[in-house]
């Protein structure tokens, strides 16, 4: 799967700016919303990095469509899936039941909030919004939500490459790479904090359990 993938990026990088680049790539944040082995913020990054801004063949605003149309269609997926499919036979093994547990415990707690960070947490996210589908979360409420948060994600994930793409403008490739590990750090740092802060608060309510209800 990884080898599919980086051979469709590497095509898509390739041949960027044409039609169906844009298309591939809103493919990809569509599969990414509910498929954790597509990271679709590297082709986001790496189209941003080498759009007509920067003398590129790549226009914006087609990336930016694209991206935030596939990555809300990605994550009403999930959604649907979270309503309709038992989760403990996708969420398999320890680290899939810890991951569901603590998006349980989150959307209980603070749904609408965590909705909007976990779509910057690759991986995260999917579960996130597939608990919010299992827990009946309002549809109508998580699309608004959904779509304000996918559109902070765009203009990240475009900001991140535009800025590469200015930084390193003689070295596109260069600058694809510094802007694809600058996305993945930014979202690394984001799911640290979001664990701190989990730390923080089991520290401080040690009887909650785990949809934040007192355990006797």
């Amino acid at each position: 799967m990884a080898e599919w993938y980086h051979t469709l990026q590497d095509a898509i990088v390739t041949h960027a700016g044409e039609w169906w680049t844009y298309l591939a790539t809103g493919l990809l944040c569509w599969l990414d919303g509910f498929f954790p082995p597509v990271p679709s913020e590297s082709i986001v990054i790496a189209m941003s990095a080498l759009s007509e801004t920067h003398g590129g063949p790549v226009q914006l605003w087609l990336v930016i469509l694209t991206a935030c149309a596939g990555a809300f269609a990605g994550d009403n997926t999930a959604y649907l899936i979270g309503r309709h499919i038992p989760l403990d036979k996708i969420f398999r093994g320890e680290r899939g039941t810890r991951t569901l547990i603590r998006a349980h415990d989150l959307m209980h707690r603070k749904g609408a909030v965590m909705l909007m960070s976990a779509r910057f947490i690759p991986g995260y996210r999917i579960a996130m919004n597939m608990v919010a589908g299992f827990v009946r979360f309002p549809h109508r409420r998580f699309m608004v939500i959904d779509a304000v948060a996918t559109l902070m994600w765009g203009a990240l994930s475009v900001g991140i490459g535009l800025a590469a793409g200015s930084l390193f403008h003689d070295r596109p490739l260069l600058g694809i790479i510094i802007g694809i590990a600058l996305g993945l750090v930014i979202g690394y740092l984001i799911e640290r904090g979001h664990a701190w802060r989990e730390r923080r608060h089991a520290a401080r309510h040690p009887g909650e359990g785990p949809r934040g209800t007192v355990v006797e």
